[in-house]
């Protein structure tokens, strides 16, 4: 298999880190500026964009997953279904014990593996065909009618299509091509961000929630511009930090430990304090760190979950 990128991986680290906070700030900063909180409608906020920017980077990781694991290329696209069904799977079990409910629920990481599942389907089409099913989803989910993202199989279609956009911008990595990557990234994020604000314009509010047309557009050029710059800034011997490049890698490791020493006992065994605002997300920083640094810290002695 050949080596990461550890430009596409500090990508990558940057979105989960910021997806952590969001979070955390929900769990640590119930009373904090608006500005911070994140899935309010029709409101446009930074911590709305980490989630689909991570779901855009599905589909240029896996590229490189395609492209370089060794095997035939049938067996290759088997073992990427494997893992997005066992994604899927960790998603539903994770969000089920928070829940405390014994039932199929549907989140982040079952819309990503979801998105992973589509990008393998169309992995061998044309850019043409994969670009047009794009389109076809956010021309059919543009809002009325949508239901929220992370509520069931069906209901995250919109997200997807910024996977396949993922898919289409990394396709020259699976060559070498960073040159064309760049051209495609810088392309994406130009015309998506020319067709989110249209359609702003035009009357289709910024939603993340239910993944209006114009939001899923200005996520797929905020997620375009970030590989963009990242790749830049590496070919032009500025490489991203080894430990954010390696966070990246290992982001599934950091989303699970949030579950399992954030979210359960704060469901289960305590109420974090609400001290003061300042105090409240100096908190959040905090244990954002401290998960970052104990992902690394297993990352570094082979402790990964391996999906």
């Amino acid at each position: 298999m050949g080596a990461r990128l550890a430009f596409l991986d500090a990508a990558r680290g940057l979105a989960v880190v910021a997806m952590l906070l969001a979070n955390l700030i929900n769990v640590f900063a119930p009373v904090r500026p608006r500005w911070l909180g994140h899935n309010l409608g029709n409101e446009l906020h930074i911590f709305d964009l980490p989630a689909p920017v991570f779901q855009l980077l599905i589909g240029t990781s896996l590229v490189l997953f395609l492209t370089r694991r060794s095997g035939s290329a049938k067996a290759v696209r088997r073992l990427a279904i494997h893992r997005f069904l066992l994604l899927i799977g960790l998603g539903a079990v994770l969000d089920a014990i928070a829940a405390g409910h014994l039932e199929v629920r549907w989140g982040v990481l079952q819309t990503l593996g979801m998105g992973g599942l589509v990008a393998v389907l169309f992995a061998g089409a044309s850019d043409a065909v994969t670009l047009t099913v794009a389109a076809l989803i956010a021309a059919t989910h543009y809002g009325p009618g949508n239901n929220e993202v992370h509520r069931s199989a069906v209901d995250c279609l919109p997200f997807l299509a910024l996977t396949l956009l993922g898919l289409v911008i990394g396709r020259p990595l699976g060559s070498g091509d960073r040159e064309g990557f760049r051209r495609r990234a810088v392309l994406a994020a130009a015309g998506c961000l020319a067709l989110g604000v249209g359609l702003r314009l035009m009357g289709v509010p910024y939603n993340k929630v239910i993944g209006t047309s114009s939001f899923v557009a200005l996520a797929g050029s905020v997620g375009a511009t970030l590989l963009a710059a990242a790749e830049m800034l590496d070919a032009h011997g500025f490489p991203a930090p080894r430990p954010l490049s390696l966070l990246g890698a290992n982001a599934l490791t950091a989303w699970v430990l949030q579950y399992v020493l954030v979210f359960y006992p704060a469901t289960y065994a305590f109420t974090p304090p609400n001290i003061s605002v300042a105090a409240n997300l100096g908190m959040v920083v905090a244990v954002t760190a401290t998960l970052a640094a104990m992902t690394l810290a297993l990352a570094r002695r082979g402790i990964r979950i391996p999906i």
